[in-house]
């Protein structure tokens, strides 16, 4: 409690002054705060993004669940200020801190940075320097904190190259620990030392050892019921995902052919259903939420889901819990799951179709047709759902004027059906977003439409749906996907532009508003490099290519096998019904795991 007082004394007048304090002073109901003199290893796991969302990211609540079970390491937390805060932090010469222990970032062992998004990389430099570490990792010296970093932006380490220390590539909750245990154990060494010995851990990539070695491989880890949460910091505001969410599955066996997280992710490992539906049980019970979220990037593929939200419809009978999927497969909607999510409240049911014209759906691997997307609409409507999210991306590769015609004429026939079985017509929102290349997809090393070819799709789509009364159109801004596409192929040679935005003052760049595009494309320029250019470049699987350091263990040959089937229009069955051969399991001597 003195600890609490005197950081409240300390802080009171930047606390008074700022705009959201809830944000900065921690304590949250269910967050940890251990002895911060008795840890062997001071873990500070840091969000580079808002309280709001940092807070709802459940790897980070994984990492801080099993680096806090073990007694002889400490796992705090800390995410991107406000404007505001960082101003009144400068004027009172006080550093950035972390939420539980109220510790200045330079007094922890391991800072570890989350990379789920390109544009978050300013806000990363800037977070060091409020910490008053170096920036670049050749200015940090030996009492310098480790600065690492894993997610999915992790699979193309070079734009980062010269700030972060260590990558994490794959899962973290193995990884985490070793590494927490070997510091431990060298952290008298000189800094290069415990870098260089940290380096040989599997699936940790170092910029300055790794390249010697050859190719780092992913991590992958087993879903070990000890290491999910059944409780969380629960936030002081409200976040963008405030429920419980329990994770039933791991990779996706769909591989639509943009999606790096469905490749990056495998094998598939399925949760048992009793596990999930204890998780489920504990997690509510010990937060108090209304709302569960089973999370999976295709949820309802899990080979039990209809029988577990059964039975957790029973458990929660006569209460006001209910559950929430993310985006539905429609091939997997049935009649039955959508009366078994029905749940009290009715929010929004989101389908992915991604593409309009069964040609294109064919082509990015979606494996869907035309009267799946129709059926799990229409049994969504009749199960008492007005409101219908859809996704769609528009500026894949081999698009067609045509293709786009088919987005409005799929929302016009699903109108007609409503009409022909007598449903009043759902509200429809349509979430429409640019094709950006990623690493580790077939689709990684195809261009990308320049912004005025996307606004001139956009135009068209608006032009074509504009008779759907019922029907809204949201679009992603195609200048901040060219930015993505931009950061997420760069090689080292970003590094520097991203140094030289920092320096011009980008910082949570992950929120449009804030997103200066002269700068960037000014910044560029001044750095020998031309946005237009390197996003319109088109690759060959013949070529080097920047993230061939990293193995993924799927063989290059495949994607490339891949991307050819896709140039033909010709779809690859999914994993869980054929293996693809992609080179996962036999390379890495895994399989995956399904509760059949």
């Amino acid at each position: 409690m003195s600890d609490l007082i005197n950081f409240l004394k300390e802080y009171s007048p930047i606390l008074y002054k700022c705009e959201r304090p809830s944000r900065y002073i921690g304590g949250e109901f269910l967050s940890i705060k251990k002895d911060f003199n008795k840890a062997d290893t001071k873990v500070l796991l840091a969000f580079p993004d808002k309280y709001e969302i940092g807070i709802s990211n459940f790897g980070h609540k994984i990492l801080y669940h099993i680096i806090n079970q073990k007694n002889n390491m400490l796992a705090d937390r800390i995410y991107a200020p406000e404007q505001d805060f960082i101003e009144l932090l400068y004027k009172y010469n006080k550093p950035l801190y972390s939420l539980d222990n109220k510790k200045p970032m330079r007094e922890f062992n391991l800072i570890g940075f989350a990379l789920q998004y390109e544009m978050s990389y300013t806000t990363i430099l800037k977070m060091l320097e409020m910490g008053k570490i170096p920036v670049l990792s050749s200015d940090r010296r030996d009492d310098d904190p480790i600065i690492f970093a894993g997610g999915p932006c992790a699979y193309n380490p070079n734009p980062l190259s010269d700030f972060i220390d260590l990558f994490l590539i794959g899962d973290g909750e193995e990884i985490i620990i070793e590494i927490a245990n070997l510091h431990k154990k060298i952290k008298d060494l000189k800094r290069n030392e415990i870098l260089e010995k940290l380096s040989e851990i599997d699936g940790v990539y170092s910029p300055i050892f790794s390249p010697k070695r050859g190719k780092v491989k992913k991590r992958i880890s087993p879903l070990i019921l000890e290491n999910h949460p059944v409780k969380s910091p629960i936030p002081h505001s409200q976040s963008v995902h405030d429920r419980a969410t329990v994770e039933i599955r791991r990779g996706c066996g769909r591989l639509c052919r943009f999606c790096q997280s469905a490749h990056t992710n495998l094998p598939i490992r399925e949760r048992k259903k009793d596990d999930i539906i204890k998780l489920v049980k504990e997690y509510v019970q010990n937060t108090g939420y209304d709302e569960y979220s089973l999370l999976s990037l295709s949820s309802n593929d899990h080979g039990k889901i209809e029988e577990i939200i059964e039975e957790l419809n029973k458990h929660f009978n006569g209460t006001d819990v209910s559950v929430s999927l993310p985006s539905q497969r429609a091939d997997r909607f049935s009649v039955k799951l959508g009366q078994l999510i029905h749940g009290v409240r009715k929010g929004t049911v989101t389908i992915a179709p991604e593409a309009g014209s069964q040609r294109m759906r064919n082509i990015i691997n979606k494996n869907l047709s035309e009267e799946q997307i129709i059926s799990a609409t229409l049994a969504s409507v009749e199960n008492g759902w007005d409101k219908i999210k859809f996704y769609f991306i528009i500026g894949l590769p081999f698009e067609k004027e045509a293709d786009l015609d088919e987005i409005a004429i799929l929302l016009e026939k699903i109108n007609t059906k409503c009409k022909e079985a007598h449903y009043k017509l759902p509200k429809i929102t349509c979430s429409i977003s640019t094709f950006v290349p990623k690493p580790f997809t077939p689709f990684g090393v195809c261009a990308q439409n320049h912004p005025d070819v996307i606004k001139n799709k956009i135009s068209y789509l608006r032009n074509k749906s504009a008779h759907l009364k019922n029907v809204k159109l949201n679009f992603h801004n195609p200048v901040i996907s060219q930015f993505e596409a931009f950061l997420t192929r760069g090689d080292k040679r970003v590094g520097s532009f991203i140094y030289e935005l920092y320096k011009k003052g980008s910082y949570l760049e992950s929120w449009e508003e804030n997103v200066e595009y002269e700068k960037y494309y000014k910044t560029a320029e001044e750095c020998g490099l031309d946005i237009n250019t390197e996003t319109a470049r088109e690759y060959s699987y013949n070529d080097e290519l920047p993230w061939d350091i990293i193995d993924t263990g799927i063989n290059k040959e495949w994607f490339k096998n891949e991307y050819l089937k896709a140039s033909k229009a010709e779809s690859t069955v999914p994993c869980e019904t054929k293996c693809s051969n992609c080179g996962v399991c036999s390379n890495f001597k895994t399989k995956k795991t399904l509760d059949i």
